[in-house]
């Protein structure tokens, strides 16, 4: 039996834009509405959904699942596991429920962050101007759909309002019940929402990116190619390559095959970088105050160098992948995929402190920015954010950096170590699809 979600919204309803492939096509405001079952903002959790990670996997460090938590848990033990960690550590009094930020900006006059936040308990109120120190954005990825645009998508949207719908909105197989149905992307989430589909749809087909392994690719020799294991045997989901274009009576696939228009189009292909509270095309809104001679000084770059704040596939002039680089009093969690989450923001979050503290000294915005720039060279588009076992390096060398600046480790310091590829942890990390197979039978 599972234990009680207050996260789940079963009757949740997303507002995205059709075609959804960059920052600015993106629904910035309103994107979502209140599900009247909860009253709150819908999540992109659907009923039947488990982890892709074990347990000892994903959890933090210093905070166990219980013993009676299935190896690869639920959506419900994960938000139960969630929970007692906020407990644990008396979370509950930092954190304030029921409040949007609306809109951040640096005031660098006054050197701090200008913050309004709207009470969702009193719509009717204006919005607070709150001041701090320094931004730290945890809102994750799974809020704006990325749905990319191929010919034809737009007038089929027109046509056949209802017919498309993002993965996010995605709740129960027995919501499409003998409805034929194309699912768009082949990763976890579409193979998944594939198979469960593959028991209760009429016909289920899949459109995805054929996957080869690179072997001299540290993000694709590291992570398996996913499948769509575990289906109806006597159902099982027809699969194709991308979508070439869309016809007013069919759909056409880059291999030259077509089928029909289905009754319901799910995207499954990842979500957008987007941030509805900082105002992407103005990123001067977010730096420091420029020097009047125009050249470099600390941490502060000329306006004309500055780039968007994202477009979509990724957010530009993150040092670390966390540090904003021309005002690194603003930082953004999570931006990598393809990660075990919990313990990969521990690192970030005890680089981080260190960082606020004084102790972590950063380069100059000079040196952040090559950093970055080769990152993105070697790893181009959203390719930069594909992490899978680089994870490794990434956090070890967050802890070195720590390291290197401290004479004495902190309390978190002593609970973080150095992961090794050959580690148990490695080692799970990587056959972790073969795992939950043999768990759950897909």
């Amino acid at each position: 039996m599972r234990p009680p979600s207050r996260c789940y919204t079963p009757d949740s309803k997303s507002h995205y834009n059709v075609p959804q492939d960059s920052s600015d096509h993106a629904k910035q405001f309103d994107y979502d509405e209140r599900s009247s079952s909860t009253h709150g903002f819908p999540t992109a959790l659907y009923d039947d959904l488990h982890t892709n990670l074990p347990t000892d996997v994903m959890q933090f460090i210093d905070h166990g699942f219980p013993e009676s938590t299935p190896e690869y848990p639920s959506r419900c033990h994960v938000e139960q596991y969630v929970r007692s960690y906020a407990d644990t550590h008396d979370l509950h009094r930092l954190i304030q429920l029921n409040k949007e930020v609306v809109s951040i900006k640096y005031d660098a006059g006054q050197k701090h962050w200008e913050c309004k936040v709207q009470d969702l308990l009193s719509p009717g109120l204006l919005p607070k101007l709150i001041l701090f120190d320094a931004v730290v954005v945890c809102t994750g990825r799974a809020n704006h759909p990325y749905i990319p645009d191929v010919p034809g998508l737009r007038e089929l949207a027109e046509a056949r309002p209802g017919c498309i719908m993002a993965a996010r909105e995605y709740r129960r197989a027995t919501d499409h019940c003998g409805q034929f149905v194309l699912v768009v992307g082949g990763a976890f989430s579409g193979s998944d929402i594939a198979r469960q589909l593959s028991y209760t749809a009429g016909n289920v087909h899949i459109s995805m990116t054929k996957i080869e392994k690179d072997t001299d690719s540290e993000t694709d020799k590291d992570m398996p190619v996913v499948g769509v294991d575990g289906c109806n045997p006597h159902n099982m989901p027809v699969t194709h390559p991308r979508i070439e274009c869309i016809m007013p009576k069919e759909i056409l696939f880059t291999d030259g095959t077509a089928m029909p228009i289905p009754d319901r189009i799910i995207y499954a292909t990842g979500y957008l970088y987007v941030y509805p509270f900082i105002d992407s095309n103005n990123p001067q809104s977010l730096a420091y105050r420029l020097p009047t001679h125009r050249q470099h000084a600390n941490n502060e770059l000329p306006e004309a160098e500055l780039p968007p704040f994202t477009d979509g596939h990724k957010v530009n002039d993150l040092y670390k992948y966390l540090l904003y680089i021309h005002n690194p009093t603003l930082a953004i969690f999570g931006t990598p995929f393809r990660i075990a989450p919990f313990p990969f923001y521990e690192y970030q979050a005890h680089y981080l402190a260190h960082v606020y503290k004084g102790i972590v000294l950063l380069p100059s915005a000079e040196q952040m920015l090559d950093e970055w720039n080769k990152l993105v060279a070697e790893f181009p588009g959203k390719k930069v954010n594909e992490m899978g076992m680089l994870q490794i390096d990434y956090r070890n060398d967050l802890l070195d950096t720590v390291d290197r600046f401290s004479e004495a480790k902190s309390d978190s310091g002593k609970r973080l170590h150095r992961v090794e590829r050959g580690s148990t942890w490695a080692d799970r990390c990587f056959n972790t699809l073969v795992n939950r197979k043999r768990h759950l039978g897909y």
